[in-house]
């Protein structure tokens, strides 16, 4: 009898197991950030074959000509790659100067577009990028359209963002182009290290007046290792963004603490969070605070998964390490529109 009862119970565990992984597959469209949602494509020439994670296949015959980018990274990365004739649509946050790099270089005539069907499909794409943070209805009804998707999924390093500009050069048959701009941001990289190389690694908190730092395995943590710092909330954080408390955060008694400035605290003449955060009692006996090493980075250099975020890691290893040489073409590479300049408040 009681063998009967182990049976029957190992029985109901094997069934609980294979339920739980059918319902995972059933929804992985549906879950943001959990997975590699990314849009695996045949290699070679066309015809390419694109196969979502869902299961759902489509095989674009030739290169798009009707290209939409539903993504403010997919933006990015399209206008180093393709001709603006080829793109019909980009997303609604192109022109936003708080988000975006590349305000004002698409013509007004490409339609701004948020992931909604009607406005999709209104425009007669033969390709849509997306995002695994897009509205998971709106793609699930483009998959079943009969239109070409390509879903973006991994955004947490720099690998990340150099394997989605080879998908997207590959997809729009923009390879050299973008072997070029890999071959760009490889090696400033490259060159951040070696000039900071010889340098002792101070410690460094990323910090946002919201209260969230980052912990080990995310693009600002890649950052801040590259610029020759230690990021002090790294095994203090779970892996990625998080909310951090001021106690935690000051107890981790930072060298340098690195901000994001946004473009509205200027516009709307609001104080730099530097300024707000030296001002704050509590963290006055912060090395950081006291030896006036607290900085401000525009944020769309430190928050973009683009190319353009090489621009938040040359300035953050500026910040740490001002006897480097910056990057010979730096002001002229990878750039149609910026007028930021790295903000240094002591």
């Amino acid at each position: 009898m009681n063998a009967f009862k182990l049976i029957f119970f190992a029985l109901f565990l094997l069934l609980l197991i294979a339920f739980i992984q059918f319902k995972k597959d059933i929804f992985v469209l549906f879950e943001e950030g959990t997975g590699n949602f990314t849009t695996q494509i045949s290699t070679g020439d066309f015809p390419k074959t694109l196969t979502d994670v869902t299961g759902i296949t489509y095989t674009l015959t030739q290169p798009p000509k009707r290209i939409i980018s539903a993504t403010l990274a997919t933006d990015h990365i399209l206008s180093a790659l393709v001709s603006q004739e080829r793109i019909v649509g980009v997303s609604r946050y192109v022109d936003y100067p708080s988000l975006s790099n590349i305000v004002d270089f698409y013509a007004p005539s490409i339609r701004r577009t948020k992931t909604e069907i009607e406005s999709i499909l209104s425009l007669q794409p033969d390709l849509v990028f997306v995002a695994s943070y897009s509205d998971p209805e709106a793609v699930r009804y483009l998959l079943r359209s009969d239109i070409a998707v390509v879903r973006l999924s991994e955004f947490k390093s720099f690998t990340d963002i150099i394997n989605n500009i080879r998908l997207i050069a590959d997809i729009t048959d923009s390879k050299v182009k973008g072997q070029q701009v890999i071959d760009e941001l490889e090696n400033r990289i490259e060159f951040i290290k070696a000039q900071v190389k010889p340098y002792k690694k101070p410690r460094v908190l990323y910090y946002d007046l919201n209260g969230f730092s980052v912990g080990g395995n995310s693009l600002m943590n890649e950052a801040i290792n590259i610029s020759g710092g230690i990021n002090v909330a790294e095994n203090i954080l779970p892996d990625g963004e998080h909310k951090i408390s001021e106690e935690l955060a000051i107890s981790l008694q930072p060298d340098i603490i690195v901000m994001s400035q946004w473009i509205f605290n200027d516009n709307q003449q609001q104080q730099s969070p530097v300024d707000i955060l030296k001002n704050k009692v509590a963290w006055a006996n912060v090395p950081a605070i006291k030896n006036n090493k607290v900085y401000a980075v525009p944020g769309t250099w430190l928050r973009t998964v683009s190319q353009f975020r090489i621009k938040g890691v040359e300035a953050i290893a500026a910040m740490l390490h001002p006897e480097i040489k910056p990057y010979p073409r730096a002001d002229q590479a990878n750039q149609h529109n910026s007028s930021h300049e790295v903000i240094d408040v002591q």
